[in-house]
């Protein structure tokens, strides 16, 4: 009767028939009652003990099959991954210095607790952005400088900067802790090489948290620059950036002041990209750009039905350039008004370049003045664009 050898996921590996040796894999499987098994079955032994080392890999692998690559290159132990191609086993050791290792073995060190990988022939502390530490890595500050928790950042073997929690002015100087740089202090927070525990730079500005030190330490001199509110009535002149020579300046004029007693800015001149001069009052709607307001209804202005309404306010500004009473709401509930300049206005009618404008029976518009028939004081602009029949929007010069 055949053996029916079966994997361990249940899957059948093969048949053996009787009186038979099976080499479906690398180790022999032998038939019943075959003459001379002894042999066969001792030399599997052999195999499996030395994990089938050869020079080769086993020709006929299943997955999961170990095999000692003895070759001069490797010698080292591979796993079948996929039932035929191998790959290496990877060679950790925990605790004292492996003895023998080989590139690419990886040694868990208690003392330092870091991780370390052969590269040729020397080990390296493996680094957290992967491969070995060439550039960048972190170590503890031995206890003897009184901190658990400090922690050096090396390049190469130098210390470039040190963490620390711990609140000391001692002076660890020794090279062995810090290879070529030295630190004359350790700050809490982040330190370089070269703070100056002498130059009485420290965190005066408050009495807890971390800063950073070290070789531009200086820049925290500009601590003394106080900010606060000021009603000093004098003036104070207002210093610029100037750039025209590649460098930073700041510089300033005695044209340009400001008094904070009287919150006046003073210049000798100014200039907008704008058109007019307007200010906020408070709508009882919400009006767009152009639209012609008078004094009254439930709130300060309001549209009206009236011709040449001696109670007109102006026209909602579209883009004021200068803006007055701008706190007193927004362009909902207060719109700019304009009292002087050029601005947008909504107007019914035939008009012309240069004529009058006063307020419409249409709401929100406005139309031409009537000499000698409607009240001067109605006037409220003067055209600066024609309209010859019905609606539209024109520039119009508030006067």
């Amino acid at each position: 009767m055949p053996y029916i050898l079966t994997k361990s996921d249940g899957t059948t590996l093969t048949t053996v028939q009787d009186a038979s040796l099976d080499n479906t894999t690398n180790l022999t499987f032998v038939g019943r009652n075959y003459a001379g098994y002894g042999q066969s079955i001792e030399e599997n032994f052999i195999k499996l003990l030395e994990n089938f080392s050869s020079t080769s890999k086993p020709t006929r692998p299943i997955q999961g099959q170990l095999w000692f690559d003895k070759s001069a290159t490797s010698q080292r132990l591979k796993i079948c991954y996929d039932g035929t191609n191998f790959r290496e086993v990877v060679n950790v050791s925990i605790g004292n210095e492996p003895t023998d290792p080989s590139n690419g073995d990886l040694w868990w060190n208690p003392t330092t607790s870091q991780l370390n990988v052969r590269v040729s022939g020397v080990w390296e502390v493996s680094s957290p952005f992967g491969g070995k530490a060439t550039s960048w890595n972190f170590d503890r500050i031995p206890s003897i400088l009184g901190d658990q928790n400090a922690i050096k950042g090396l390049s190469g073997q130098n210390a470039m900067v040190v963490f620390s929690n711990y609140p000391s002015t001692y002076a660890p100087t020794t090279s062995t802790i810090f290879g070529v740089n030295t630190f004359t202090v350790v700050k809490p927070g982040i330190t370089l090489p070269g703070a100056d525990p002498y130059s009485g730079i420290s965190a005066v500005s408050t009495t807890s948290g971390f800063m950073l030190w070290g070789t531009a330490a200086d820049a925290l001199s500009s601590q003394n620059i106080q900010v606060s509110k000021n009603s000093t009535n004098a003036s104070f002149f207002v210093p610029f950036i100037s750039t025209t020579t590649g460098s930073a300046r700041l510089l300033t004029t005695d044209s340009f002041y400001f008094n904070p007693s009287t919150n006046v800015l003073n210049v000798k001149a100014s200039s907008a990209f704008y058109a007019d001069l307007a200010e906020r009052y408070e709508a009882d709607a919400v009006y767009p750009p152009g639209t012609v307001l008078v004094i009254g209804g439930d709130k300060e202005v309001t549209v009206t039905e009236e011709h040449a309404s001696t109670a007109v306010a102006g026209i909602v500004s579209k883009n004021p350039a200068y803006m007055m009473n701008s706190e007193a709401g927004n362009d909902e509930t207060h719109p700019y008004i304009a009292l002087k300049g050029r601005v947008p206005c909504q107007v019914v009618g035939t008009v012309l370049k240069g004529d009058l404008l006063v307020t419409s029976t249409r709401c929100g518009h406005a139309e031409v003045f009537k000499s000698g028939y409607d009240d001067p004081n109605a006037v409220m602009a003067k055209a600066l664009e024609d309209n010859l029949e019905g609606f539209a929007v024109i520039e119009v010069m508030v006067v």
